[in-house]
């Protein structure tokens, strides 16, 4: 049993006249609660780019709603998933990103085992009555290599990425050609005092952009700007230009344009003007009002120009901290006894670029998920 309201199914699906889902959707322990079972643990969630995990041996670990993972690439170049945890004590194996020796070894007992996860040592075992090493190997999830990126799912029976997010794959190759051969450039790291809902909604309109990104809005043309949405993932797409406030567009780029994709339930990939280079916005939810954000920048090359280092330093020092102000504002906002509960979502006729059709769409999906 939960102890917040039930939504009904077709919640905002009239989104001419829509309001958000309630506040307490944002704040409450148990929401959250139950969008980690009903959401979190039941969906395709992506970790990071293939070139992080390209080599044999290289391995990546992240937290996902509590739980740490590992995302390693086996000697038989074979990509695997596993929980961070020793079956036997329940210390965790890995920390960080790196490159893996041919066996992962435990800190705490020394047991070990190779990357398939298959347990391979344990000092004393042929002292212990009944003790079979098949029992204990690593606990895996399913993952998958999906548009250049690294999935996983915690649900075993889960279908593939493709089934959760139909077309996608092939949209953003279009937008990207060179999407598997990217490469981490930068990544900032925040404890975003936001739940994850709110910065998928500030993602999912433009209706901030002129006001709050003006030196964004300087390089996207936001009349010339649509939002269409496919189900469990968007696309938003605007005809671009070289702005001395942000991006620089080389004069060999014909038709320049932003495209950016939204994935159920909390990734969003960009592909900026030039289509040589992405940004990436990773959520890993921590608790109902805290949010794990990796903010990643991929490039072609590995030794960064001074170009892309004053990009990089854009990002750094203005967009991301645009985004991360407005998200903490409203967080708080939500809490206020000035707050009527529920927000107008603005969506306009032409459904313009400034229309809220996506945030709509997002909290119909919402819905939909908190049923049992």
């Amino acid at each position: 049993m939960t102890d917040f309201e039930r939504l009904p199914a077709d919640f905002c699906s009239d989104p001419a006249r829509a309001f958000t889902i309630p506040a307490n959707f944002y704040t409450s322990a148990s929401v959250f609660e139950h969008e980690k079972e009903k959401i979190f643990a039941k969906s395709w969630i992506c970790l990071g780019h293939r070139s992080e995990v390209a080599e044999n041996n290289a391995y990546i670990t992240r937290e996902v709603i509590g739980e740490s993972i590992i995302v390693i690439r086996g000697r038989d170049s074979v990509l695997r998933a596993f929980y961070n945890v020793c079956p036997h004590r329940g210390h965790q194996l890995l920390e960080g990103s790196g490159k893996a020796k041919n066996v992962i070894a435990c800190p705490y007992h020394a047991w070990t085992f190779k990357l398939d996860g298959e347990l391979t040592h344990v000092r004393n075992c042929d002292q212990v009555e009944a003790f079979d090493k098949g029992d204990f190997s690593l606990v895996q999830l399913r993952v998958e290599e999906y548009a250049g990126f690294i999935f996983v799912n915690m649900d075993p029976d889960a279908g593939s990425v493709e089934d959760q997010l139909p077309g996608l794959e092939a949209r953003m190759r279009g937008a990207c050609s060179v999407i598997d051969d990217l490469h981490l450039a930068a990544r900032f790291v925040s404890d975003t005092p936001a739940n994850w809902k709110s910065i998928v909604d500030n993602y999912m309109e433009c209706y901030h952009c002129g006001p709050a990104h003006p030196s964004f809005a300087d390089s996207v043309d936001v009349g010339q700007y649509v939002h269409t949405l496919h189900g469990n993932w968007s696309l938003q797409y605007g005809i671009a230009k070289s702005s001395e406030q942000s991006f620089q567009v080389d004069e060999s780029v014909s038709d320049p344009s932003f495209a950016g994709f939204w994935a159920w339930p909390c990734t969003m990939f960009n592909v900026p003007p030039g289509a040589n280079f992405m940004t990436v916005i990773y959520e890993f939810p921590v608790d109902a009002e805290t949010t794990l954000q990796h903010y990643d920048i991929y490039f072609l090359n590995k030794d960064i120009t001074e170009e892309q280092q004053k990009l990089i330093d854009w990002y750094r020092e203005v967009f991301r901290p645009e985004d991360l102000r407005l998200v903490e504002s409203v967080q708080k906002g939500l809490k206020s006894r000035g707050y009527r509960g529920q927000g107008r979502i603005m969506v306009d006729k032409e459904r313009s670029g400034i229309s809220e059709h996506g945030i709509a769409h997002f909290h119909n999906l919402i819905a939909v998920s908190h049923l049992d």
